[in-house]
């Protein structure tokens, strides 16, 4: 990754002050120094040399050539260096000459667009008050996975999908007819993108505090997420019944071909106010809300959307989507015997209180199975929802908010008793909008932490540390898939005994204590 910038401040007046800068960056794909990476590229693939697939099975039938296998596979770069021949088997043969096939050895294009303008602006009308407004445009690396680390494919390293059918062993003549599990990377796959801004008012206010209201934007674009490119349609899975879906993908001899792309966009808006205390008499107190709403259609890198030729239903909130966050913070230096001499100044006195306490509403997830109703072979789950599809909503949940063990917290049935969620029809997704329809119950946590500083001799203190996280052991309730830091709750249909209803609970108190020596 390259980037070069300038930057310039201009002091307008006394009390205001222009920040403008541009960056410029130019961010290199991922490649490999031996060779070992292989994408699939759908411009490559030649409907000429197309493997057969049986019906029945979805194994390939025949003796096809390598480049019937590898068909649409690419190599990037132009051949194997010589130092690939210590590492890599491939590179010893000339099997897969033919699957250079000229792109550069970093596969995706370079972005050289990526020219970024942030500016900033600070106005002061009192010696009590400032307004800043700012913004900008800001680019990044995508993230690292499987999906743009591509050594993982075959060749390289062997992958292979059997759908409805039976296999009695996978020697190397068997694993050549069983149709290939690859990943790939769209060719112009652009870097993901932000737009940020914000607009604040701080006021200095009586007791050495000062308070802040801020509005902060953000809109995110060319965000990663991945889709099956080799997904049959619906459609075409209903209309041949009984037929092997690997027989109907449109790339034959392959299964799912996951591919990473640049197409997920998000949305996010957000109050934020806080008040501060300085330091006075020994207290130190801050608290801080933020009201906000985020959106977008992939929450996650690795999301691999249901139906690759709609997502249109995706849009929803996002999963780290908590509409109200409430933290306070506190230091606090205990009086008593704090000028008191001898022993018991030196134990009992000079210790310190802080803390941080934070309340938070719960995120959101979705109602659905780990069932392909649409037959088209699903390759993984999206976000926090099922490996599976989202169940259709015929009604409102609402949310009863009952804790403790086996409490329903959210709705399951209409008033007139009939199911509010209920399976999509045999063949069809469901394109209701009801991704992260379910917000789950919030928390709360209280950290405590009380310290004191023991001088030694002139060169030597200890400091001692007590701490405490959930010191009041307060339950946060969850449900069936556990605990993640924040609450859970039964999220799938088909069980009715979980469905809906809080079921455990989770962080509970930790206590930590350490000696540290200082010298």
């Amino acid at each position: 990754m390259y980037e070069m910038f300038a930057q310039d401040s201009w002091k307008v007046r006394q009390n205001l002050t222009i920040n403008a800068g541009l960056r410029y960056t130019i961010i290199e794909p991922y490649h490999t120094l031996w060779g070992n990476q292989i994408v699939f590229d759908p411009a490559f693939y030649d409907p000429n040399l197309a493997v057969t697939v049986s019906p029945t099975t979805g194994l390939i039938t025949g003796s096809p050539t390598i480049q019937q296998l590898y068909n649409g596979m690419v190599i990037p770069g132009s051949r194997f260096p010589d130092s690939a021949k210590a590492h890599v088997p491939e590179a010893n043969t000339t099997l897969y000459n033919g699957l250079f096939r000229g792109v550069p050895d970093h596969y995706s294009n370079i972005q050289w667009n990526d020219i970024q303008p942030r500016f900033g602006i600070a106005y002061s009308p009192d010696e009590k008050t400032v307004f800043r407004v700012g913004g900008g445009r800001f680019y990044t690396r995508l993230g690292v996975s499987d999906s743009v680390f591509l050594g993982g494919n075959p060749p390289f390293q062997k992958s292979a999908s059997l759908t409805n059918g039976t296999v009695d062993g996978l020697g190397p003549s068997a694993a050549g007819q069983i149709p290939l599990v690859v990943t790939t990377q769209a060719r112009n796959l652009r870097n993901p993108e932000a737009w940020n801004w914000n607009f604040a008012v701080e006021r200095e206010l009586p007791w050495r505090s000062t308070a802040s209201v801020a509005y902060v934007g953000r809109r995110g674009l060319h965000l990663q997420r991945e889709a099956d490119i080799n997904q049959p349609t619906a459609a075409t899975v209903a209309a041949n019944p009984g037929v092997n879906i690997d027989s109907l993908r449109p790339f034959k001899g392959f299964g799912t071909i996951r591919q990473t792309d640049d197409v997920a966009s998000s949305r996010y808006n957000s109050l934020q106010v806080s008040w501060n205390r300085r330091a006075s008499n020994g207290l130190q107190f801050g608290v801080a809300y933020t009201l906000s709403k985020s959106v977008d259609d992939g929450s996650n890198q690795r999301d691999v959307v249901p139906d690759t030729y709609d997502t249109s239903f995706l849009w929803g909130p996002s999963e780290f989507d908590s509409r109200h966050v409430l933290v306070f913070n506190y230091l606090y230096p205990i009086p008593f015997f704090r000028e008191q001499h001898g022993f018991v100044g030196k134990v009992v006195g000079g210790w310190q209180l802080s803390g941080i306490t934070q309340f938070q509403t719960g995120l959101p997830c979705s109602v659905g199975v780990a069932t392909d109703y649409a037959k088209v072979g699903l390759d993984s789950n999206f976000g926090c929802g099922p490996n599976g599809q989202y169940w259709v909503m015929n009604g409102h949940p609402k949310i009863i908010g009952t804790f403790g063990p086996n409490g329903q917290w959210f709705s399951t049935t209409n008033p007139d008793g009939s199911p509010i969620f209920t399976q999509p029809a045999p063949g069809t997704f469901n394109t209701q909008r009801v991704r992260d329809a379910i917000y789950q119950p919030g928390f709360q946590n209280w950290n405590m932490g009380l310290f004191k500083a023991l001088p030694v001799t002139e060169r030597v203190k200890l400091q001692f540390r007590a701490e405490a996280f959930n010191v009041w052991n307060h339950p946060n309730w969850c449900g069936s898939s556990g605990c993640r830091g924040t609450t859970n709750i039964g999220l799938n249909p088909t069980s009715a005994s979980t469905f809906g209803k809080v079921l455990t609970k989770g962080s509970e108190r930790n206590l930590q204590l350490s000696l540290r020596a200082e010298f």
